[in-house]
């Protein structure tokens, strides 16, 4: 699961590497891509399409193609490198849903999040635990050469490394500076709000639309839809106006108990869709303003016991949002181990995300409280 970046450059955001928005990109498959493999490239490549302004078409012959192949790893070139056929590897090891998204990323020119100029604010990184060849994949980006749009650091974005990755010792590589977001990093589940909101400003995707909505709590306009806002996980609506179930807690001290979550979650897809985070439980905890949130797992149990517990919670879990803005763009602290029963945290701000999610089949049931301090 671990990647390599090649030709590395000033990325995120070198726009000299942009492809085309005037033409779908291009891809072929050379033969040692089986059709298992090329079926999830395509769902992927459909789910980049449907969150972003750009398109995409296999077998296309215009201009630049973007070659999946079996090359010895996991890895991407940065941004276009105007060639006409450009490699992406996906060896055997990298057929995830989550990995293949993370090199297409790259594709399009973004580099790791834990490279970013503003990284060392939420994350260290011991270098000394990876091999001298594989530094340059955790170097910093310079200010000249990163500009983030205002997207948030976001520990679960798919561009993210996990803890462990590259580790030649055993040591964690990259240490979140709060710990509880350990098993966030390196998820391969998902390709993130925040992930699509990257690219989409990295191609000024905005540019569709002549006017730009008032979208709310922390949405954008679409560039598929212009008349419709995109929206974080936690709010709907034309402008992201309306909350997902929101809990008030009123008053320093009061606890409120959520319900005992013990239905079968189910993920949506086909077998090449391993986006798991099927959102059935979704809710938004508030304390009144300038209060926080004492959080505390009292029970988590799922079928199959311990199998479940190991770095990154991919079979089922418990996430909290929890960003002192009150931001809920971002992927939250994600636990799923019997050792996590009777772990607390206070909340950076008054708000809450709370998500529960499981893969096909399995039940799951939490319970948590929240109480005002």
């Amino acid at each position: 699961s671990i990647d390599g970046i090649r030709n590395k450059r000033g990325a995120p955001v070198v726009t000299s590497r942009r492809w085309p928005k005037t033409q779908p990109i291009a891809y072929i498959f050379k033969d040692d891509i089986k059709e298992s493999v090329r079926q999830m490239i395509r769902e992927v490549t459909k789910k980049i399409e449907a969150n972003t302004c750009l398109s995409f078409k296999e077998n296309g012959n215009v201009g630049a193609q973007l070659e999946f192949h079996r090359g010895g790893g996991c890895w991407s070139y940065i941004g276009n490198t105007h060639t006409t056929k450009q490699p992406i590897s996906i060896d055997l090891g990298c057929d995830f849903y989550g990995i293949v998204g993370h090199e297409i990323f790259h594709a399009l020119g973004i580099d790791h999040t834990q490279n970013r100029k503003d990284r060392d604010a939420y994350v260290q990184v011991n270098v000394g635990a990876v091999a001298s060849g594989d530094q340059h994949n955790f170097n910093k980006l310079a200010d000249a050469a990163n500009d983030n749009f205002g997207v948030p650091y976001d520990y679960g974005s798919d561009l993210h490394y996990g803890a462990f990755d590259f580790s030649i010792n055993g040591q964690a590589v990259i240490v979140a500076n709060d710990a509880d977001y350990l098993n966030t990093m390196g998820q391969r589940k998902k390709l993130t709000f925040n992930d699509y909101k990257m690219v989409n400003s990295l191609y000024e995707c905005s540019a569709k639309c002549p006017k730009q909505l008032p979208c709310r709590n922390g949405g954008y306009t679409s560039p598929k839809n212009c008349n419709v806002c995109v929206c974080t996980d936690f709010y709907k609506g034309t402008n992201c106006e309306t909350p997902a179930l929101t809990m008030p807690i009123t008053g320093t001290g009061k606890t409120i108990y959520n319900t005992k979550y013990n239905e079968t979650l189910y993920t949506s897809g086909n077998n090449y869709n391993w986006d798991m985070f099927h959102r059935d439980a979704v809710k938004i905890i508030k304390a009144p303003a300038g209060r926080k949130l004492l959080v505390k797992i009292h029970k988590i149990h799922a079928a199959w016991g311990q199998l479940n517990c190991y770095v990154g919670c991919p079979l089922v879990g418990l996430e909290f949002v929890d960003n002192a803005n009150g931001d809920l763009s971002t992927l939250g602290k994600i636990f799923c181990c019997k050792k996590d029963e009777g772990y607390s945290f206070v909340s950076k701000s008054n708000t809450i995300g709370y998500k529960a999610y499981a893969s096909p089949g399995m039940p799951f049931e939490s319970y948590v409280t929240y109480t005002v301090v």
